[in-house]
């Protein structure tokens, strides 16, 4: 009998995880196809259009996206990437980016409006994929975090500084990759 998909913690701003370069992944056991499925689960319980690896405390080059899911009439159609790569990338857009592992932080990020990259699918057959405007956001957000970047370090200065009490504030609040406010391990939707 196939189990269901669980909620996953996800790690807070002051994880060490957040700051490590995930491992590739070489085999697709049993136990990462169901981790892909409690990782493509949680990004849709915590109302999320992306989510890696790393944020929910494994250090492994996998991501998922669905950038139009929460759209009226939309279904949800997850995209799976595994060793994700960009190839090429041109333009740019300056895009407001939150994400769930800085709850209650926005800035604005420039980042290039399309991209091309290269990756492997559940099956580890690899793939190739042109994105451009908010999905090609999201997977830079996303492989980022495979990186050990956060969306907080492609700020300019003047916003980095507005923003170092709250990152202060939040680190502190994180112990163990668990945040200690008050009835929460994760962040707000």
């Amino acid at each position: 009998m196939k189990r269901k998909p669980r909620l996953l913690p996800v790690r807070i701003y002051g994880d060490e995880i957040l700051r490590l370069k995930a491992r590739e992944i070489s085999a697709l056991s049993p136990e990462l196809k169901e981790f892909i499925a409690d990782l493509t689960h949680t990004m849709y319980l915590r109302d999320g259009v992306g989510l890696a690896a790393p944020q929910v405390g494994e250090s492994l080059r996998v991501i998922v996206i669905d950038p139009d899911w929460f759209r009226e009439g939309r279904q949800k159609k997850p995209l799976v990437m595994i060793n994700p790569r960009i190839m090429d990338a041109e333009g740019e857009t300056d895009t407001e980016e939150g994400c769930i592992s800085i709850p209650e932080v926005f800035a604005h990020v420039t980042r290039p409006s399309r991209v091309t990259l290269v990756y492997q699918d559940v099956e580890l057959a690899e793939r190739r994929l042109e994105l451009e405007g908010y999905p090609a956001v999201i997977v830079q957000h996303e492989i980022d975090h495979l990186e050990g970047i956060l969306f907080t370090d492609r700020v300019g200065a003047l916003a980095r500084l507005k923003l170092k009490r709250k990152l202060k504030e939040l680190a502190a609040t994180t112990v163990d990759g668990e945040n200690i406010r008050v009835g929460t391990n994760s962040s707000p939707k």
